[in-house]
């Protein structure tokens, strides 16, 4: 041990050129990631409803493409407002990225002229009575161009595929919006944005820029507590310049590995900043502390590596083995988010231990107001309570322990497992009063499809299966989640109003011997404006039913679907097999169940790799138990509180519990290793158990604060991901203090554990069995070998 840390210190000078070169390399591979603009993918490519939905989108488009922009329309509905709309219309038509714009001014109505189908625009209203006719004659348009009060009208934005997956859609969408709000201003009406772009826009426009700035927060509050402990600027700032530069390591790594910048993959350099932080104040303190002891720095920071290399290398690898287990999960952005972060966490372990002693070293020696933290007697007094909280009440922890445990079990019994779509946006942002306003009077904004393959081509032509989609959607529009539904049932219906004089009364399913006429002349008019295509295919074999739903999440989508899929199997008989319901919002909620078990397998695995890891380190189950059962306990009691406060478990929080699973064991393991050493020393359990307190509780508190007053800034965001990661992880760090300062050395002494396991003991205890037999052996040959001269 001796040779190795001599060996860092002489490289001391190579240890900051070797790191000032690989911190260049990175930096250059950093500057390369790009930032995916879409959410990611997590369901696998071979699954069922991802093929499907995959063949939909490749047979009409994608469903997520389009914006929807609505107006309030005022009582008077005098033409200057439609007017202004059609002009509204034009000009955003004509934006870079604007495939087609579907609105009042856009829309169609059919004329049966000599045979023939011809489009002509909707005539726009004069005033409220020609609105009110025009609403009346139209029955296509019903709560899909207005609601059914005629208070309001949409208009729907389809951005083109190139613009739609790039970093350009945001500067369409903000164009849009402000030409929107110009024009609702002008004319003294409100304006309401929603749809799949529009909400990943608000995500992408304002969550890293808050992560960010929020990141920077949490440094200046970590800069200030490291400060106000050790009253030393060059021991508040280097543990920090050294993290950021593991931060941009991180960065470089995604670069390295060409993977993108996703909005997981973001959270992982402040993580592996924060997380950082508790190897550093160990290392920084104990360095102060053997420095007091022998007076020569050189000396210390030999004795802080051979006390804390292990230890250090450890807590690293508790937690990057922790990520590690992502990978073995079968979503590629939770595996991309794991072995980035195992790498990180493992380029931080070299950064700390490679570049802290050099340093130290070149620093000049600690000054006395250094090292006065040594002797805060706010912390000493502090740990010398817990310390005979320890001795003498160990009951009471015990009965405080069981008590926990019940008020987190009624908890967790509450906990629920429930996602949006709109999740963790901010409760009083304007996005979230817009999809209020769309699901009051349309119904949702969310994609959701239905789609119909006929067994053969030319299937869809027959006018049974075009009433069977009609009774279909009759029963879609008897569900309050649902909006207006739209399918080729509908056109038809519209064309066969149109041949009889554009009757609303004749909007309904033609007569048998009707509709060949009527669907040729639909196809026929296809060239000058397509409607037909947009909803079914050219061999008449696949159609779709497009809707919207609301946002009623993933623990309500699973009924819905029950109910619609006993709705399909009620209507299409036999051939239910034929119809899958697909969609955006399908594919999404599907996304955050795999999400969520994935997660859940990977905390398991971590568990196992941790009590492994415990095992191995000590030879004991006994004390594998004890450090694997404190531990679990902050989480337990976390996932109560989740319950109580109605915090569902989602990919946000369960991710949380990684994170701070990690980081309540860290503090264990410390306090474990100074156990050990203590006990080597003072074979008691008992004063080992104390004597460690006295000289680690204080620095497993003040690491707490520091966690605390880094991670509880987040508390105050708007956006509840990165709430849930302030309030999660600050209560598990006051359990997680508990647990390790009081409940662990309680059962260490009450359970009388050595520092050497069962095994250990086993093992020694064989080895000394076997030189006594050894000896007896050789004892017994000599006594022999001399009493036998005496028998001749």
């Amino acid at each position: 041990m001796r040779a190795w840390t001599a060996f860092l210190l002489r490289g001391r000078y190579a240890w900051l050129i070797l790191v000032g070169m690989g911190s260049i390399f990175m930096a250059w591979h950093a500057q390369k990631v790009e930032i995916v603009q879409d959410f990611i993918k997590v369901v696998p490519e071979d699954d069922e409803d991802y093929q499907a939905y995959r063949a939909f989108q490749k047979e009409f488009g994608d469903d997520a493409a389009t914006l929807v922009v609505g107006f309030t329309v005022p009582s008077t509905a005098p033409q200057r407002y439609w007017m202004g709309l059609k002009a509204l219309t034009d000009t955003l038509v004509r934006l870079t990225g604007v495939r087609r714009v579907f609105g009042l001014p856009t829309a169609v109505h059919l004329r049966w002229q000599n045979g023939r189908f011809e489009t002509e625009l909707l005539p726009l209203p004069k005033d409220s009575a020609s609105w009110a006719s025009l609403r009346h004659a139209h029955p296509l348009y019903f709560r899909l161009l207005w609601d059914s009060t005629g208070q309001s009208t949409l208009l729907f934005i389809q951005i083109d595929s190139l613009t739609l997956h790039s970093k350009a859609k945001h500067t369409l969408i903000r164009q849009i919006e402000a030409i929107s709000r110009l024009w609702a201003a002008q004319e003294g009406v409100s304006v309401h944005f929603a749809g799949v772009p529009y909400l990943r826009h608000y995500v992408k426009q304002f969550l890293p820029t808050e992560l960010w700035l929020f990141t920077a927060a949490s440094l200046g509050l970590t800069v200030l507590a490291l400060w106000s402990y050790f009253r030393s600027w060059y021991a508040a700032v280097f543990p920090v310049v050294l993290l950021g530069l593991a931060s941009l390591w991180t960065v470089g790594i995604i670069g390295l590995y060409g993977f993108k910048l996703t909005l997981l993959t973001a959270l992982l350099p402040p993580v592996i900043i924060i997380l950082g932080i508790p190897p550093s104040i160990y290392m920084l303190s104990d360095y102060h502390r053997f420095y007091v002891a022998k007076g020569n720095k050189v000396a210390a920071i030999q004795e802080m590596l051979s006390q804390l290399g292990l230890v250090t290398l450890m807590i690293h690898g508790n937690t990057a083995l922790g990520f590690l287990t992502l990978y073995l999960t079968n979503v590629v952005p939770l595996q991309e988010f794991g072995l980035v972060a195992f790498w990180g966490t493992m380029a931080t372990y070299f950064l700390t231990i490679l570049l802290l002693p050099s340093f130290f070293m070149i620093l000049p020696e600690p000054r006395e107001r250094d090292l006065r933290h040594l002797t805060n007697r706010w912390l000493v007094r502090f740990a010398y309570w817990i310390g005979k909280t320890v001795e003498r009440r160990r009951g009471w922890i015990y009965g405080i322990t069981g008590g926990l445990f019940l008020v987190g079990w009624g908890g967790v019994l509450r906990l629920k497992a429930v996602s949006y779509m709109a999740d963790d946006l901010p409760s009083e942002a304007e996005v979230r009063r817009d999809q209020a306003f769309f699901e009051r009077c349309y119904g949702g904004t969310m994609p959701f499809e239905i789609v119909l393959e006929a067994k053969q081509p030319q299937g869809l032509r027959r006018i049974r299966t075009l009433r069977m989609l009609a009774a279909l959607q009759d029963s879609l529009a008897r569900y309050p989640e649902l909006a207006r539904s739209l399918s080729i049932a509908d056109l038809v219906k519209a064309a066969r109003q149109s041949l009889w004089g554009g009757t609303p009364q004749a909007y309904r399913l033609p007569q048998p011997e009707e509709l060949p006429i009527l669907l040729r002349a639909l196809r026929a008019q296809e060239r000058s404006v397509p409607l037909l295509g947009t909803l079914v295919d050219s061999a008449y074999q696949r159609t779709r039913i497009t809707t919207f739903v609301k946002d009623i999440g993933s623990l309500e989508m699973p009924r819905l679907l029950s109910q619609l899929r006993k709705d399909i199997e009620a209507t299409f008989g036999e051939e239910a097999a034929l119809v899958r319901i697909t969609g955006t919002t399908l594919i999404f909620l599907k996304a955050i169940d795999y999400l969520i078990e994935n997660l859940i397998w990977s905390l398991l695995a971590t568990f196992l790799l941790v009590a492994l890891q415990m095992f191995l380190l000590y030879g004991s189950f006994r004390i594998m138990l004890i450090s694997m059962g404190v531990n679990l306990l902050p989480l337990f009691l976390v996932a109560g509180l989740m319950g109580y406060i109605g915090l569902p478990l989602k990919p946000s929080t369960a991710l949380i519990y990684e994170m701070a699973f990690g980081i309540v064991v860290d503090s264990a393991i410390h306090f474990l290793s100074s156990y050990q050493w203590y006990y080597r020393r003072h074979p008691i359990p008992a004063r080992a158990a104390i004597v460690s307190i006295h000289h680690t509780g204080a620095l497993i508190a003040y690491t707490s604060f520091v966690l605390l007053m880094g991670f509880g800034i987040f508390i105050f965001s708007s956006f509840g991901s990165s709430q849930s990661l302030g309030i999660l992880t600050g209560i598990s760090l006051l359990i997680g203090f508990f647990s390790n300062t009081l409940l662990l050395p309680a059962l260490l002494i009450t359970f009388r554990q050595a520092h050497e396991g069962t095994v250990k003991q086993v093992l020694r205890q064989a080895r000394a069995s076997g030189r006594l037999l050894v000896r007896m052996a050789g004892d017994k040959s000599e006594e022999t070998s001399v009493s036998l001269p005496e028998s001749d």
